[in-house]
């Protein structure tokens, strides 16, 4: 599905990513992880548009993704969500929700989004609010859920473009430990009923030992391993560089 090779981004004379290769098969879940600094979050920016990498090729389905606006692609059905969540607070979680949908133009314009009526909204709700527990808090301006809320709420923006590819740039951050594990589980559950693959970058090894298929680990700004879980918990250079030896 997505087919990265030698992605290399440079900011000055620093290197962010250098030479970074990453395959994502359909309807897996890989988790990207490593130390801070290790360039996770800028490979996800090239991959969604954000940056124009220096070198190297991403390849979506067969199609060139390098120099496509952020926008394209997520026509194109690659949508992320990001470590901040985004400033809508004014907006309730439906409304929020509509802002995603519009993005692939699959509900129509914007602005006939905003006036659908109580069917469309209540499927609308049903498909992006349902798997996330976010249901009882469509009608709920985004400023008054708790902050793992929000969070989950920016999933459901995502979701709503329906994107074939996911990218959930640390989804659980700052989350506290409940509701992080909950989120986990809704991210396998969004897999399975949407189909979507999920590149997930996260430093909380528990949350992505049970729920990703497969581990990445990049380490200034390379790829050090690729496999498993088990795999990565056991490599001992990834032991070294971020899970440490104890």
């Amino acid at each position: 599905m997505l087919m990265a090779r030698g992605v290399t981004i440079r900011f000055g004379g620093v290197v962010a990513v250098g030479g970074m290769d990453m395959d994502v098969h359909p309807g897996e879940i890989v988790g990207l992880i490593g130390p801070n600094g290790a360039g996770k979050t800028t490979f996800v920016n090239a991959i969604s548009g954000t940056y124009v990498p220096n070198a190297g090729s991403i390849r979506w389905q067969d199609e060139d993704l390098v120099g496509r606006t952020p926008n394209r692609l997520a026509r194109m059905g690659v949508g992320r969500t990001f470590q901040n969540v985004a400033s809508l607070s004014d907006l309730t979680v439906l409304d929020i929700v509509k802002v995603g949908r519009s993005v692939r133009g699959a509900g129509g314009g914007l602005r006939d989004l905003f006036a659908s009526g109580r069917r469309q909204d209540d499927e609308l709700a049903q498909k992006y609010l349902e798997p996330l527990g976010l249901a009882d808090h469509r009608n709920t301006p985004l400023q008054m859920l708790s902050y793992g809320h929000r969070k989950a709420v920016d999933i459901a923006r995502a979701l709503a473009g329906e994107p074939d590819l996911l990218l959930l740039d640390e989804p659980v951050a700052g989350v506290a430990p409940a509701e992080a594990f909950a989120l986990a589980g809704f991210v396998k559950k969004i897999r399975d009923l949407m189909g979507c693959a999920v590149v997930m970058v996260e430093h909380k090894m528990d949350i992505v030992m049970c729920t990703c298929d497969r581990i990445v680990v990049m380490a200034g700004g390379v790829k050090i391993f690729d496999g498993s879980c088990a795999g990565a918990q056991s490599d001992p250079e990834v032991r070294r560089v971020y899970l440490g030896h104890a």
